[in-house]
C-alpha cells in the first residue's frame, strides 16, 4: 500500500522522465541524424521511423500518466 501523497510524487517523477524522453532525448536524436554523414539516408530514415515511434509512445504514456495522477488526485482515498 501507498500513500496518496506519495504515489502523486511517483507519478509526477514518471511524468517528468517521459516529458524529458521527449523533449531532450528524440527531438535530439532525429534533428542530429542529419549530421550522420557516415549513415545512408536508408538507414537513417530507418532510425528516423524507430525514434518517432518511440517518441509517439512516449506521448502515450505521458497521457496515461497524466490521467493516473487526475485520477488519484480527485479520490477520496488516501492509500492505494
Amino acid at each position: 500500500m501507498i500513500k496518496k501523497k506519495q504515489l502523486i510524487e511517483k507519478l509526477y517523477n514518471a511524468l517528468d522522465s517521459e516529458e524529458e524522453a521527449n523533449n531532450q532525448f528524440y527531438d535530439y536524436t532525429i534533428k542530429s541524424l542529419k549530421y550522420y554523414k557516415w549513415l545512408s539516408e536508408d538507414k537513417k530514415e530507418k532510425v528516423q521511423n524507430i525514434v518517432s515511434k518511440l517518441k509517439d509512445d512516449t506521448q502515450r504514456h505521458k497521457n496515461v500518466i497524466e490521467k493516473l495522477i487526475q485520477d488519484v488526485e480527485e479520490s477520496e482515498k488516501d492509500v492505494f
